[in-house]
């Protein structure tokens, strides 16, 4: 038997095309009907990828692959392979999954602008994650991000990083992508600009679990319950004094800039601007997701006509 997984890919707007982890939604409500059997996510809808949507793709594919005997992906045209290829999305998942694309004339092609992002990582251990944040510090500098932002941006992500693989238990661990973009930044007009947009998922038990470890917030209520507690300051699943920082930190880093934290763990899904904190219920999704937004304004700051999708540099 086999199971087809289609996607919710905009065919309009500045978001048409572009795969975004709420994208991939149908995907994941059939995949809990998923047990054994081959199954096929049929991405040829596709023009575009971010990094949320690739960190969702990567935990999509981990759920799949231990419920299902194959796993096939199909894509169409040359950009969004290529792209894929760029971020290491073959390397980690190319022997695991069946697919219509030619890797290896790919790989033949010539990689550029190597200072704009990290390549989809997946990481188990605490140890690993230095070598993330120095990446991810590079790519701010590269942006010019002053020395204090850099720093305070760095050791908000280290500590979600650290959360992904100290309270998740995840049987994969956790994914991480990060890209910088020239393109238009959204906000009360558009202007053109840069963003940062970071991307981490993990499939473990999720925020509200987690919390729950905490007496205080052992009846934490709904997931977007449990995640509005999350984006608390020091509220955490040990109620260690000085953790429980990092979300708080990086939302009201990412909101002064103009950008966005999102936050989304089970049922629930959270974003916040600073001003304000939109929530959602949405399709399971196993484990929690955070997406950080981070643009940069240019200087010149000219109002512009209209909107187009990011500029990636693969």
């Amino acid at each position: 038997m086999r199971t087809q997984l289609e996607l919710n890919i905009r065919r309009k707007g500045a978001m048409r095309g572009i795969l975004t982890l709420g994208s991939l939604d149908p995907a994941f409500m059939g995949a809990e009907k998923v047990d054994g059997g081959s199954v096929v996510l049929d991405l040829r809808t596709v023009e575009f990828v971010e990094p949320a949507g690739l960190c969702g793709l990567a935990a999509l594919l981990e759920f799949l692959i231990s419920r299902s005997r194959l796993v096939g992906v199909r894509l169409s045209g040359h950009n969004v392979p290529a792209y894929l290829e760029r971020m290491d999305f073959f390397r980690l998942f190319g022997h695991r999954i069946e697919t219509n694309v030619d890797v290896s004339s790919l790989e033949e092609r010539r990689r550029g602008s190597p200072g704009t992002l990290q390549e989809l990582i997946n990481f188990h251990s605490e140890e690993e994650i230095p070598g993330i944040i120095n990446r991810i510090s590079e790519i701010l500098t590269n942006k010019d991000y002053r020395l204090r932002e850099r720093a305070a941006i760095c050791a908000t992500l280290s500590e979600i990083c650290a959360n992904a693989v100290e309270h998740g238990r995840s049987p994969f661990g956790a994914y991480a992508a990060v890209q910088a973009y020239q393109h238009i930044v959204s906000g009360g007009r558009e202007r053109r600009g840069e963003e940062v947009l970071v991307a981490i998922a993990d499939g473990g038990v999720g925020v509200r679990e987690t919390l729950s470890r905490n007496p205080k917030y052992a009846e934490a209520g709904t997931d977007n319950d449990a995640l509005r507690h999350a984006l608390q300051m020091g509220v955490s699943g040990t109620g260690e004094i000085g953790r429980g920082g990092g979300l708080a930190v990086v939302g009201q880093i990412s909101a002064r800039a103009g950008g966005s934290l999102s936050l989304r763990s089970g049922s629930g899904r959270i974003t916040y601007y600073g001003d304000r904190t939109n929530s959602r219920n949405v399709p399971t999704f196993p484990g929690t997701f955070v997406r950080v937004s981070l643009p940069r304004i240019a200087s010149s700051d000219q109002p512009l006509s209209k909107t187009r999708k990011p500029k990636a540099e693969n």
